[in-house]
């Protein structure tokens, strides 16, 4: 059987403070093994490690996987793809909604919780106001915050880069304000409980793009031919829609036309992706619209739609599909030009990340890049 002092599971957010963490993990502890749980906490010794994959975090012992996560963080910093990360003695573990927070010297990961200091406060009857805060982004970017102390009133206002108030909400003490913003961006936010509490907490919405192979990513118009190094050209167009334009002309290639493109209706990120086939040197060529394509994350999905295809040589689309928060991607091929196979003008990604493959008959200019949603509170 296994031993309380080897394995410590405790569910619940409020049971992740430090002095309970501190007082519940001994030292000396044989190897340990790894429970199966979505919330929990447990150290492990031994020779633990993690990485991080495109889509999902992988825990190792020795060279055997043990458990799989969303995402592993190690002291409150994501991992990025393909980095690596070990302790000394001992590993600290979190896992939290699916994803896995890493510590070697026991600090607990801060999930959201502020807690007032009142010590400056006479009387013996001193108010109490917690803050507890966790994010959602299966849904846009989606923020509640929890109220618990003694009686009072609470207001939540939310602005954007332009200092715009893009949302506001109110609460009783105890009680819960919820918000969501839709589209990706940086958000301040004030939480206003007079007179006791007047914080301001920054909300980052945001795509993280990784697991750049031949990919580069822009934010305005580029028409060089960055061949051989780069053969996909992202374009991110959120910013632009956020700032009202009804439509934007993107100039990717210096010998083509430039492509028009219209504000999606319902989009918390757009990028548009032009790719190159072949590393030939032929400069006078359509370079960048071998395969262009849309990439749109709306508030509950990532929506591919197919724009233009060309070139003599074959290739292909691929795509990572999850179907469900557990389970590991499935490199799914979606389009083919000069050859047979699937011919998906639109493919929906039912998931808050993606992978996407450009692969060619020219095989030095296959392409890859990783698109996540995230949803940051600090």
């Amino acid at each position: 059987m296994i031993a309380l002092r080897d394995v410590l599971i405790f569910a619940g957010l409020a049971a992740l403070a430090a002095a309970v963490v501190a007082s519940l993990f001994p030292a000396g502890e044989v190897v340990t093994p790894v429970p199966a749980c979505s919330d929990c906490a447990f150290k492990l010794t031994g020779g633990y490690w993690i990485r991080q994959y495109g889509d999902y975090a992988a825990l190792y012992l020795g060279t055997r996987e043990v458990a799989r996560y969303g995402w592993a963080y190690i002291d409150g910093r994501p991992l990025s793809v393909g980095e690596s990360a070990a302790c000394g003695s001992a590993m600290y573990l979190w896992v939290f909604g699916g994803a896995a927070y890493v510590s070697c010297d026991g600090t607990p990961p801060r999930f959201g919780r502020d807690v007032l200091n009142i010590s400056d406060f006479p009387g013996p009857d001193r108010p109490l106001v917690y803050v507890y805060v966790s994010t959602d982004v299966t849904s846009g970017c989606g923020v509640t915050i929890n109220f618990d102390g003694d009686t009072g009133y609470a207001t939540v206002y939310v602005y954007d880069e332009e200092g715009r108030l893009v949302a506001s909400r109110a609460s009783a003490i105890p009680g819960s304000a919820s918000f969501s913003v839709s589209k990706a961006g940086v958000y301040r936010v004030r939480i206003h409980a007079p007179p006791l509490l007047d914080q301001w907490h920054t909300l980052t919405a945001q795509i993280r793009i990784s697991d750049l192979i031949k990919a580069r990513v822009f934010t305005s118009n580029n028409t060089q031919d960055l061949r051989p190094t780069t053969s996909l050209k992202i374009f991110d167009l959120t910013s632009y829609w956020k700032r009202g334009y009804s439509y934007v002309v993107v100039r990717v290639s210096p010998f083509w036309w430039p492509l028009y493109v219209a504000r999606p209706a319902d989009a918390f990120a757009d990028f548009l992706l032009a790719w190159e086939e072949d590393s030939s040197g032929w400069t006078f060529d359509v370079l960048y619209w071998k395969e262009v394509w849309r990439l749109t994350f709306t508030q509950t999905n990532i929506v591919l739609t197919h724009i233009s295809s060309q070139g003599g040589y074959w290739h292909e689309v691929y795509v990572d599909y999850r179907y469900g928060s557990n389970q590991p991607g499935v490199k799914t091929l979606i389009w083919t030009w000069n050859k047979q196979g699937p011919k998906h003008n639109s493919y929906t990604v039912h998931w808050i990340s993606t992978t996407v493959w450009l692969e060619s008959q020219d095989s030095t200019m296959n392409a890859r890049a990783s698109f996540i949603k995230e949803c940051l509170w600090d």
